[in-house]
């Protein structure tokens, strides 16, 4: 297996990513020569280096790219509470740079699948949508969020919303530091401060999902996975966006939805991390055989 670490620029920032490829991946490229990749991306205020993306990158069965999103991880620029479609671009980007060549993976690299959780999951979405033409045939969504004006309640305390009353913002917490993983201490990713504003709140509460019903189905498949004791996105929003999506397909191999019982929002014990291998792994079993890869 190899791995590497580098930054993807643009316009707007530096953003830092992990490309592994798996030694069978290494040695059998695809017929023509081409190396898939699938895209992985954290949610709010989290980094690549979060237990569920190494696990997502240890097994998955092609080449993969974790990145931080601007503003979070080794990543800079700024990030805000509801830039859901700035995440979209930084997703174009990445995509558009791997398309291009520019990986070290010995033969042409070619992203054939995204894997987004929690905001990074809506953002995946929301990128499929605005660029049809740029999205991969395998979607994957991990503990999406369907309504964004339905907060988690008690996320703000009473000193937040006077804050936010009188100044117009407030300070909710400080991100960063270090990240501790069972194979060590990953390298300090910056300290900052994640203030909210009233026009954030505004922008993530106006971002509408019901856009998924008009997703790329000629040329994409989408796996909705959930946890069963998911504290953060109400099980409810799962089977949201499975009834939009299949609004805008005929074919119901296009759209699958899993609940895997008892498993979290953050996917971090050894058990849950197992049986979402096992869901995602069936899947891609049952669909490669129709996707266009």
């Amino acid at each position: 297996m190899a791995e590497s670490e580098f930054y993807i620029p643009t316009s707007n920032a530096r953003l830092h990513a992990r490309l592994v490829i798996p030694s069978s991946v290494l040695e059998k490229p695809d017929g023509e020569g081409n190396c898939g990749v699938f895209v992985i991306c954290h949610g709010l205020l989290d980094t690549k280096y979060a237990p569920l993306f190494y696990a997502l990158q240890r097994f998955l069965p092609f080449a993969s790219v974790a990145f931080d999103f601007r503003g979070n991880g080794l990543s800079t620029g700024q990030t805000s509470y509801g830039n859901y479609y700035e995440e979209a671009e930084d997703i174009k980007c990445v995509i558009e740079y791997i398309n291009s060549g520019a990986l070290d993976t010995h033969s042409r690299p070619r992203v054939i699948g995204i894997v987004g959780h929690s905001k990074g999951a809506s953002s995946v979405l929301l990128f499929a949508c605005k660029y049809p033409l740029l999205c991969p045939p395998l979607l994957v969504t991990i503990s999406a969020r369907y309504l964004m004006s339905r907060e988690l309640p008690n996320r703000w305390k009473p000193h937040h919303l006077q804050a936010l009353e009188t100044h117009g913002r407030f300070l909710w917490r400080k991100y960063g530091g270090h990240t501790l993983l069972t194979a060590g201490v990953v390298p300090d990713v910056p300290v900052r401060e994640y203030w909210i504003a009233a026009e954030h709140l505004q922008l993530r509460d106006s971002t509408d999902m019901s856009v998924v019903q008009t997703l790329p189905f000629e040329r994409c498949f989408v796996l909705n996975v959930m946890g069963g004791s998911d504290a953060v996105v109400p099980a409810a929003d799962v089977w949201d966006y499975d009834r939009v999506m299949r609004l805008g397909t005929h074919d119901d191999s296009r759209v699958a939805t899993r609940v895997v019982p008892e498993a979290s929002h953050f996917w971090n014990s050894e058990q849950e991390l197992d049986n979402l291998e096992t869901v995602v792994l069936t899947w891609l079993k049952s669909i490669l055989p129709l996707a266009k890869l």
